[in-house]
C-alpha cells in the first residue's frame, strides 16, 4: 500500500502548491524503537505578468522538529538551505536548492525533475521533505510534528538582490486519531498569504543565514 495520500492543490494570488502527503505509520505501535515518518512531495511556483527583464527565484523557510542540516534550529523559523561558508550580503544564497540539483527515486511524483528553476516569467521549486519521530509510549504517540513553510519570491537583478514583500505560509502535521488509536491523522495547513515586511522571525531567519542584521534584511524588502 502507498504511503501517498490525496494529491492536493492550492493557490494564493500569483503562488501555486501541488502537494502530495506523505504518512508511513509504525505497523506496531507497542513496538520497542517504532517510529513514524512524514513528510510530503511537494512542488511550489510562482508566476508573474508583463515582461520583466530580471530572474527570479523561490526562497524557502522552515520550521521543522527535527535537525535538517547543522545549524538547524529545531522548532523555528530557518532558510531551508545549508549555511553557506561564506557569508555576504546577498539573497541569491537564500534561493532554495541549487542549479542542476535533480529529484531521486524516493519520489514517486518527481523523480528526476529539476529541484529548482530560475527565469524571468516563472520560478518554482520540488522538495520531498521526510521527518521521523519515533515519541511512542504504550501504543500513544507523544510527538510534535507540526512542520510550516514559508516561500517568498527574490528577484536577483541587484547585488544583493530584493525579496518581493507578499508570500506564502503553510505547513501540516500528524495526529493520532482520537477514536482509533491505531490510526493517524494527516492535517494541512493551507497556503495563506504572509508579509515579510511584518513578520520579524522570518526577516531574522534570513539575517542569521546571511551573517546579518534583521533590519538589514528588511531594508531589501521590495
Amino acid at each position: 500500500m502507498s504511503n501517498y495520500l490525496s494529491k492536493q492543490q492550492y493557490t494564493v494570488n500569483k503562488f501555486s502548491l501541488e502537494l502530495y502527503p506523505y504518512l508511513a505509520a509504525p505497523e506496531n505501535r507497542f513496538e520497542a524503537n517504532c517510529a513514524m515518518q512524514y513528510g510530503a512531495d511537494f512542488k511550489m511556483s510562482f508566476s508573474r505578468g508583463g515582461s520583466p527583464k530580471e530572474k527570479i527565484g523561490l526562497l524557502q523557510l522552515i520550521f521543522p522538529q527535527t535537525k535538517i542540516f547543522q545549524d538547524t534550529v529545531i522548532g523555528g523559523w530557518n532558510v531551508d538551505k545549508r549555511t553557506p561558508t561564506a557569508q555576504t550580503l546577498n539573497l541569491a544564497l537564500c534561493l532554495y536548492g541549487e542549479d542542476g540539483n535533480i529529484i531521486g527515486g524516493h519520489s514517486t511524483f518527481y523523480k528526476g525533475q529539476e529541484m529548482r528553476s530560475i527565469a524571468e516569467d516563472k520560478c518554482l521549486l520540488i522538495d520531498t521533505p521526510r521527518e521521523i519521530n519515533a515519541n511512542f509510549a504504550n501504543g500513544v504517540f507523544t510527538g510534535v510534528t507540526n512542520t510550516k513553510f514559508a516561500n517568498y519570491v527574490v528577484e536577483l537583478g541587484s547585488k544583493t538582490g530584493r525579496i518581493y514583500n507578499q508570500g506564502v505560509l503553510w505547513g501540516y502535521s500528524v495526529t493520532q486519531n482520537a477514536k482509533d488509536a491505531g490510526k493517524f491523522d494527516y492535517n494541512i495547513i493551507a497556503p495563506q498569504e504572509v508579509r515579510i515586511a511584518e513578520t520579524n522571525e522570518h526577516l531574522s531567519a534570513i539575517a542569521r543565514f546571511l551573517g546579518t542584521e534583521r533590519l538589514t534584511v528588511k531594508e531589501l524588502v521590495a
